[in-house]
Parts: C-alpha cells; sequence; structure tokens
C-alpha cells in the first residue's frame, strides 16, 4: 500500500533511493558493445574470422553487463522491501506517527492520527505544523524541533486542535531524521496524555495552564478565572488592571536575558500585590492582574505596580510601564471585560507614561470613532476630502514672512472638519501615510511654485514611514521637476529620532547636495543633542512649543528658551519658535533674540486661496515686551 498526497502538495516521507553510478556505467558498456560490433568490421580478413573476433569481444561484455544487471534487481528488491518495512513500521505503530519536512509541513500522517485528532490524516498532509498547535505553545516547540540533531531524541509536550475544534494535550518523541537518506524528514511519535485513568492528570493540566517562563497563569488559565469570577461579581466585586510594560522589548533583546528579566519582573510584581490579588500573563508580554476590590481600588494597586517596576535595573535602563483598569460585571463576558481594559491602557498610553487609566463608556464611543476614521481615511484622498493650509514663517527683524509650513486638512463628510492630531496617527499606523505624505509634498511645491513670489519658501513635514521606504528622495526630485520649484526653496521637516537612522541621513545629505534644506522639527523632545546635531544634516531648528507653556511666570521655561536659542547659534543654526500663540509671548521671544516664529500671534493656517491672494505678506506691528511679575 502506498500514500499519494495530494496534487501539489509535497510527497510523503519515505525510504529514499540510494544513489549509484548507474547511468555512467551503462554509458560505458554501451560504448564497449559498440566498439566491439565496430572494430571487428574494420579488420582484414575473412568475414567468418572478423564474426569471431566480434563474438569474443563482445563475450565480457555481456557478462559485466549480467551482473550490472543482477546489482541494480538487488538494490531494487532492497529498497522495495525497506519502503514495505517502514510503511509497515508507521502502519502498525501503537502511538500515532506523524511526519514533517524541512519548513514543518506534515508529510505523512500515520491512520492511528484519525482517533487521536478526530480528522482523516489523509486531509493533513501538507498543512504547516503551526495551524494546529496552541499559540501558546508554539515557542518552546518549534525551538526544540528547530534545534533537534541528527539522529536524536526529544519528548516535548504541547496543546494540539483537534477536528473538533478542542484542545488535546499532546506528548510527541521527536526524532531527527533530516540527515538521515533514506527518510530525511523529522518524526514524531505522538501520544494523548490529555487524560490519565479516569480523570485529568492534575500536573498536566497545570502545563496546560502555566506561562513556561514565568510561571504565573497564562492567558487560558486567565479566561477561566474570569469566567468563574464574573460569576460572583454582583455580591463580590473585583476589578481587572492590565498593564503594559514599555522597553521590554529592548531590555531582553540580547540572548539569555529574556526569562531573567521576566523572572524579576514576576518576582517583584508578585511583592507588591494583596494576598487576595491574582496575577497573569496578557498577550503581547503584558501583566494582567485580578484586584479583590472595585475600580478605584484596582487604580492603586496599578499605580504601586507601576511605581515598583522603575526600580528594575535591566540592561536597556529602567523599565516604564502603563495600565488600564475595569470593573467585571455579571453581564461582561471574559472577552469584552479584556477589551474594556485594553482601551483604557490605549488612553492611558496616550496620555504618558506612568499613566492609569479607567475605562468608560466615552473611551468605547472614542475607539468607535478612530475605527470609523481609520476605515474612512483611506478613501478620503480619492474622493478629495483633503487638502492643504499653509501657515506663515516670519522674520520678525525684518517684518516679512520667509516660508510657510503645510498643513494637511481632513474635511469627513459626515463628522466635519477632524484634527490633525486624530487622523494623522492613524495614518502613521499604515502605509497609507507614505501616499498621503507624497501628495503633500507634490502639492505643496506645486501651489508655493505658482506664487509670484520667488523668494517664498515651503517646508513639508516627512514622517518616519515615508522617509524609511527609501522613497524620498526618487519624490522629492519629482515633486521638484514637477512643479518647477527650486530645491533651495523647499524644505523637508524630520522629527529628531530620525538622526538616529543611519539610512536616514544617507537620504538626508542627498537632498542637502540638491540644495533641498532639512530641518529638525519639535527639537528638544526627542533624542537630540550636542553629540547628534554636530555633523548631522541640519540647516534649521524648530522648537517646539512645549517650551513656552508658563513662558511668562516661569523663569527655567525661560531659561530653557534662551538655552536653545544659544545652542541654535553656537551651531550656526536658525531657530524657529513654534505655537507662539498670543502676543504677550510674541513679545517675550523677540526681546530675548528669536527671530524666526510661527503661531497664531501672526497668523492661522491660510487657505490656498488666501496664500495665492498674498495673505501671508502681511505682518503685524510686534507688541511691546513687558516685564514678567515676579512675586515676592
Amino acid at each position: 500500500m502506498t500514500t499519494a498526497p495530494d496534487p501539489g502538495q509535497p510527497p510523503a516521507a519515505g525510504p529514499v533511493a540510494p544513489r549509484s553510478g548507474r547511468t555512467g556505467l551503462l554509458a560505458v558498456l554501451a560504448f564497449g558493445i559498440a566498439l566491439a560490433a565496430v572494430v571487428p568490421a574494420l579488420l582484414p580478413g575473412h568475414p567468418l574470422l572478423r564474426v569471431l573476433v566480434a563474438l569474443l569481444g563482445l563475450a565480457p561484455v555481456t557478462a559485466v553487463l549480467s551482473a550490472v544487471c543482477r546489482r541494480q534487481h538487488r538494490l531494487v528488491s532492497a529498497l522495495r522491501t525497506s519502503q514495505a518495512g517502514f510503511r509497515t513500521l508507521v502502519r502498525s505503530s501503537v502511538d500515532p506517527v506523524v511526519i514533517l519536512d524541512d519548513r514543518l509541513r506534515v508529510t505523512f500522517a500515520s491512520p492511528a492520527v484519525a482517533t487521536l485528532l478526530a480528522c482523516d490524516p489523509a486531509t493533513l498532509t501538507g498543512l504547516p505544523l503551526e495551524r494546529a498547535i496552541h499559540p501558546d505553545d508554539r515557542g518552546t516547540l518549534f525551538s526544540t524541533l528547530a534545534a533537534a540533531e541528527g539522529g536524536e531524541f526529544a519528548v516535548r509536550t504541547a496543546r494540539v486542535r483537534t477536528g473538533d475544534g478542542q484542545w488535546r494535550l499532546i506528548q510527541a518523541t521527536v526524532r531527527d531524521l533530516r540527515t538521515d537518506p533514506e527518510v530525511g524528514a523529522l518524526v514524531l511519535y505522538c501520544r494523548d496524555v490529555t487524560s490519565r485513568g479516569r480523570g485529568v492528570d492534575p500536573e498536566l493540566l497545570e502545563l496546560s495552564l502555566t506561562d513556561p517562563v514565568t510561571g504565573l497563569p497564562n492567558r487560558t488559565a486567565l479566561s477561566r478565572r474570569l469566567a468563574a469570577v464574573q460569576r460572583q461579581v454582583d455580591t463580590h466585586p473585583v476589578a481587572l488592571a492590565l498593564i503594559s510594560i514599555d522597553g521590554l522589548a529592548a531590555a531582553t533583546a540580547r540572548p539569555g536575558t529574556e526569562e531573567t528579566v521576566l523572572r524579576v519582573l514576576t518576582s517583584r510584581l508578585t511583592r507588591e500585590l494583596r494576598g487576595e490579588d491574582w496575577l497573569a500573563r496578557g498577550k503581547d508580554g503584558d501583566f494582567v492582574v485580578l484586584v479583590d476590590g472595585t475600580v478605584s481600588d484596582a487604580e492603586v494597586v496599578a499605580t504601586r505596580l507601576i511605581s515598583t517596576l522603575g526600580y528594575v535595573a535591566t540592561p536597556a535602563g529602567p523599565l516604564t510601564a502603563t495600565a488600564g483598569v475595569t470593573g467585571l460585571a455579571s453581564d461582561v463576558d471574559p472577552g469584552e471585560a479584556l477589551r474594556r481594559a485594553d482601551l483604557a491602557l490605549y488612553s492611558a498610553r496616550s496620555a504618558g507614561v506612568g499613566s492609569v487609566h479607567r475605562y468608560d463608556d466615552a473611551l468605547r464611543i472614542a475607539q468607535d470613532r478612530r475605527s470609523t476614521l481609520a476605515l474612512d481615511l483611506a478613501g478620503a484622498l480619492t474622493r478629495g476630502e483633503l487638502r492643504l493650509a499653509f501657515q506663515p514663517v516670519v522674520d520678525v527683524v525684518m517684518r516679512r514672512t520667509t516660508s510657510v509650513e503645510a498643513l494637511l486638512r481632513w474635511r469627513h463628510p459626515e463628522l466635519g472638519d477632524v484634527s490633525p492630531q486624530e487622523f494623522v496617527p492613524l495614518a502613521e499606523e499604515s502605509p497609507l501615510i507614505t501616499e498621503l505624505g507624497r501628495w503633500v509634498l507634490f502639492e505643496a511645491c506645486d501651489t508655493v511654485a505658482r506664487l509670484t513670489d520667488d523668494e517664498l519658501s515651503v517646508a513639508v513635514n516627512v514622517s518616519a514611514r515615508q522617509i524609511r521606504s527609501g522613497e524620498l528622495v526618487t519624490d522629492v526630485v519629482a515633486a521638484l521637476e514637477a512643479s518647477g520649484l527650486p530645491a533651495s526653496r523647499l524644505i523637508v521637516e524630520i522629527t529628531e529620532s530620525m538622526l538616529l537612522d543611519a539610512h536616514v541621513v544617507g537620504d538626508l545629505e542627498t537632498l542637502r547636495e540638491l540644495g533641498v534644506r532639512v530641518a529638525v522639527d519639535d527639537f528638544g523632545t526627542g533624542w537630540s543633542s550636542l553629540a547628534y546635531l554636530v555633523g548631522m544634516p541640519v540647516d534649521v531648528l524648530k522648537m517646539d512649543q512645549h517650551f513656552l507653556a508658563d513662558v511668562e511666570t516661569d523663569p527655567q521655561r525661560r531659561a530653557l528658551c534662551r538655552a536653545v536659542l544659544q545652542l541654535g547659534t553656537s551651531l550656526g543654526l536658525p531657530v524657529i519658535v513654534e505655537g507662539v500663540a498670543t502676543p504677550a509671548v510674541l513679545a517675550l521671544m523677540s526681546d530675548m533674540g528669536h527671530r524666526f516664529v510661527q503661531g497664531y500671534a501672526f497668523s492661522r493656517p491660510l487657505e490656498v486661496e488666501q496664500l495665492a491672494a498674498g495673505a501671508w505678506r502681511t505682518v503685524p506691528d510686534l507688541p511691546v515686551a513687558v516685564a514678567p511679575e515676579v512675586t515676592a
């Protein structure tokens, strides 16, 4: 009996025919026979003599050919016997046998698999093993398969999905025969260890519900616990806290550090919990705490846990975290409870490191709005809903507008004007930002090129995804050629963190060689320092508007504003102050010596029609600086 795989699927593993020099040997014999037949014909003499000589020449050749045929027959018989024995061994095995190729795809499943997994073994041929393995068990199992060495045995346990959608705990003895020329595959001898005797083995059940690294309950155990707790929350309140640790990927990047860091984290978090609280692992490395108490109690517990993480030393530095909390209710299923905690966590991340936010209906409404905007934004450009506005940058010394910054605007047909702070982050989370960035670049260059003034420059923000796509230089050159705008009148704005990428720096240097200027946007909020700025392809610094918070009354804020100006002056880089919204702040910046400012104090963003009409040429008089009051 043979096993025929489905068309297009890899063949079933089995003994492989041994290699031989049969083809070459037959060629030599054929040449000998031909030579024995031709040479006598060329000899002089009687024909009978030539026939006799030919027969004498063919005799040894015939003997050799007969020996080769007998040897080939023995090899074929041995191969058939080996194949029959292999099939008999596999099919008669008490334990189900599964054979995998190098890509961990099933090439053979013995008939016993039908009883084990409640499915036809023939339907498994060609399928990747990953589909059937529980997500929490894939890492350990696949690392074992990848590290297996020729002929060695390894025993591993994993949860496998059956044909009826259930999970069974399967123990597999793995033998690596990939280097064996007669097999060339991984052979798994499987055994169902879900239950032993009449009941479930407590040790195996605990194994299936435990995170292998930290020893904490895993996500499956968490779902079970939530379902059990849900039945009693009406009389005994319980809340859920979802804690996300920032910097964990960097802290565990070095080989051998992941288990150590996670175990230290687990130990630290466990010590900070109260006796009634319950800690488990969530998805994507998060930790979940079931807090015995109300949502307010969960906020207190989450704040304490976040505080203690700052004292955990890792190779990448101290860890930080954020948390989302929600209360449990009898009418809220475990999956919905986890989604609510995730929404609260998303809100906390937006607020900054160390934040703890609780779930409320407003978060659900906000999430629904984000989902709607993300879906509609994909077609907004095609439907003509996007446009550009331009905000002037003014030289307060020369009292003229030197450049304008192109700002993307979106008017939703149902929701009205959508704030850039709302839709730009949505675009940056998808490849759509590259298409939008290219459109903004072309549109901004074309709009400014059509103005009569030949000195006004335009600044265009470039996203990290767009510049890392490797197409920025090509897009800039195409936009300049299409619009006819001189390269010297284009300013490309990037964030500070991009300067850490060597590939990005190379593209910026190419742009500067073309004549395009490069500005560092939101300077002072990221990674910039003298070490990074010196020698970098940068022409302009744009001081972030956060420096202006309480600048009229806070001496330290004013000192920071002066320091940024002095830094730019020392490096030979002009500094543009963003977000100057009031005449008082404008007068204060001018008094400090800041020459270039941008903000509502001079002008709101101009529509294309206003820009074309020359509204950017109007520069109001500067207000008189007023000394800030000093409280005694």
